[in-house]
């Protein structure tokens, strides 16, 4: 729990200002939304964070917290609040607090080496219902001793499994395992990868210029820029979906879209898979 003080309160003479009542949580339309990939998973943190006072809120302790150690490429989406930053795999939300609710989306991805992958996060804040929902791919299984009741959900065609749990006081572990993964060995991969790269080298070998190196490496983070903002959009639109703000056909039409888009973004980094994205990125792209 986050509790502030208020300084500007005047007292009598001789004692020290007041406190205010006023608290920070993260609220029960919190969300943390698993999708699986071959590889990797990657993990998406929507957290409504609300200050239920009538006055603003500047906590005493930061409302900051360090996500997974092993996780990569980790981004605010668009449309958190403006006062949220990440550096390294460290999330912050500065404060002062407005009344009523503010909003963080955060992403990262995390390596599956195998068929199973699991993780531990702890916020700064209460929580006041642990949700958690993963897209489910053949048998996958979600796993998690906070978690107390889940069942199967089908949306657009996709089934999920959607968790719930009770209140999560702040600074306590959350822990997820993901089972069950599709996961396929890497093996034929890196031996087609590597007589493809082989090709590649006697290609630039034979035609090109050391400046396409740099022409690559700026096309490489324009496609993770437009992927990243890509995601936003796919997680905007699922959160509009359940608050009822987008007809069917409408949700349809532009999920299947963005889809296609991220499809053909992947594709674009998997043919220029020249190496590894930047672990520190200021954010998304307009």
């Amino acid at each position: 729990m986050l509790v502030a003080t208020d300084a500007s309160k005047g007292g009598a003479a001789g004692t020290s200002a007041p406190a205010v009542d006023g608290q920070v949580v993260i609220g029960g339309q919190t969300r943390i939304i698993v999708e699986p990939g071959d590889e990797s998973i990657s993990v998406y943190y929507l957290l409504d964070i609300i200050n239920g006072a009538q006055t603003p809120v500047n906590p005493s302790t930061p409302f900051v917290f360090d996500v997974p150690k092993d996780a990569a490429g980790t981004t605010i989406l668009e449309g958190s609040s403006a006062k949220a930053t990440v550096t390294g795999t460290s999330v912050r939300v500065a404060g002062p607090f407005l009344p009523g609710r503010s909003l963080l989306q955060a992403a990262f991805q995390l390596p599956a080496d195998s068929a199973s992958v699991e993780f531990t996060q702890r916020f700064p804040a209460n929580l006041q219902q642990l949700a958690v929902v993963v897209r489910k791919i053949g048998d996958t299984k979600l796993l998690s001793p906070q978690i107390s009741r889940q069942q199967d959900m089908t949306s657009a065609g996709e089934t999920f499994i959607a968790g719930t749990g009770g209140a999560v006081a702040a600074g306590q572990p959350i822990a997820v395992t993901i089972d069950n993964l599709p996961h396929h060995t890497p093996v034929p991969r890196y031996t087609a990868l590597g007589l493809a790269g082989l090709i590649v080298v006697i290609g630039v070998w034979l035609g090109r210029r050391s400046s396409d190196a740099d022409a690559r490496a700026a096309e490489r983070k324009r496609l993770i820029a437009r992927r990243e903002k890509l995601f936003g959009d796919l997680v905007r639109l699922e959160n509009e979906r359940r608050e009822g703000r987008v007809a069917d056909a409408r949700y349809e039409s532009r999920r299947e879209s963005l889809v296609a888009a991220l499809e053909h973004v992947y594709g674009a980094l998997d043919s220029d898979d020249s190496g590894p994205e930047p672990a520190d990125r200021p954010g998304l792209a307009a």
